[in-house]
């Protein structure tokens, strides 16, 4: 079990249609809730899903949009026995049908739009010692339990599990669960044991900032998983991680010109490791901070020990350095920090795109086995959990 209070789940999908108002280039449906919701004409006739037109979510798409007269508009718009939109387009007579729920589902209001966007919450120290554990066993058999705690990914940007067997071959099964492996030249699963033929940080002893991994990489990695087989017998070691999207916000309240310059510039890194052990020579760039075309956060690259030397013109050298001292001092402020010592049987999942990781350092015998999963899939199967498990009307647009 976890601690994580249940997600409140919308009615939308008992929403009625009450009142039809019609325009020359568009409708306005009035529901019994009070809300209001605008589709033009030819939004509802270019994503009209009968046999003829075909549903373009599954890839069988019939209508193409030029084939669709720019100026169309309906003869009759009803709303039928079972309370669905019914449309009789002008000139071919086509009928089109749509349910209200699909049409709350899909309603493109300013409102609307924000309703469906993911309840991100934005955390930092004070969440110590109230950290959600899920239980491994539970998350692999109970469907409901898996969508609630890849809700909470979705929302927090990670998750800790229980009960993970200590089997060395048991992260590439926890993987599973959220997506498919990515490989890499570390291989699918990458050990982290300290060693004196360390090639990276990561595989010696000694802490770690908190950074994003393997920004060098394009795509960059999704989720980030790591699996303790073994934690230090000195008790050091214990993870640390950073809600990257709460430091971003930060400083744009601070300092709203650090903030934009951190938008705009892609920032370059690299891990060249060519001798007769590796051939690699790994490059991207990348902003600091992204946002959509929204303007809303959706990522954050952060990675002091890989970036390159610094390639931008020359006026805007120094006041990106200044951007990149204030966020990092934010992200390393230990008031930004959780700490949480893996156990043997214990794993981290993190939305790598959000979540900044570090550790402490550590003298005993640490075993670590991490790997990564791309987003993509992690998401694709959110949301078909919500669809198997929950209902339409809990979609959130997970980007």
């Amino acid at each position: 079990m976890n601690n994580s209070p249940p997600r409140q789940v919308p009615i939308e999908d008992q929403a009625q249609i009450e009142n039809i108002e019609r325009h020359p280039r568009h409708i306005v449906l009035a529901w019994d809730d009070g809300q209001r919701s605008t589709f033009h004409h030819i939004w509802l006739r270019d994503n009209c899903t009968c046999d003829e037109c075909g549903d373009r979510s599954g890839g069988h798409r019939y209508l193409e949009l030029g084939s669709i007269d720019p100026d169309i508009f309906p003869d009759d718009v009803s709303i039928d026995s079972s309370g669905a939109l019914r449309i009789r387009w002008h000139g071919d007579s086509h009928l089109t049908r749509y349910s209200p729920h699909w049409l709350r589902m899909h309603a493109y209001s300013d409102q609307a739009i924000v309703a469906r966007q993911p309840q991100t919450v934005f955390w930092d120290a004070r969440l110590n010692g109230t950290i959600p554990q899920w239980d491994y066993e539970q998350i692999i058999t109970d469907d409901s339990s898996r969508l609630q705690m890849f809700e909470h990914i979705g929302d927090y940007g990670f998750a800790i599990l229980r009960g993970v067997p200590t089997e060395a071959d048991q992260i590439e099964q926890l993987a599973a669960v959220f997506g498919f492996i990515r490989q890499t030249h570390y291989g699918r699963v990458f050990e982290l044991i300290s060693t004196p033929q360390q090639r990276i940080l990561a595989q010696t002893a000694h802490a770690i900032r908190p950074h994003n991994d393997e920004l060098f990489r394009d795509p960059i990695p999704g989720l980030f998983m790591m699996h303790c087989l073994r934690a230090s017998d000195c008790g050091g070691g214990a993870s640390i991680f950073v809600d990257g999207f709460n430091a971003a916000l930060k400083l744009k309240a601070q300092n709203p010109e650090y903030f934009d310059l951190l938008c705009r510039i892609p920032i370059p890194h690299r891990r060249f490791l060519v001798d007769e052990v590796d051939d690699v020579a790994l490059a991207a760039k990348w902003p600091t901070i992204e946002l959509n075309s929204g303007g809303k956060i959706i990522a954050v690259h952060i990675n002091e020990r890989t970036m390159a030397p610094l390639d931008i013109d020359a006026e805007l050298v120094e006041p990106v350095f200044h951007a990149l001292r204030a966020m990092l001092n934010l992200v390393y402020d230990p008031e930004a920090c959780i700490t949480y010592g893996l156990e043997a049987g214990q794993a981290a999942v993190l939305d790598n795109h959000r979540v900044l990781h570090a550790r402490n350092a550590f003298n005993g015998d640490r075993h670590i086995r991490q790997c990564h999963v791309d987003r993509d899939e992690f998401f694709s199967r959110l949301r078909a959990l919500h669809r198997r498990v929950g209902s339409d009307a809990q979609f959130r647009e997970y980007v």
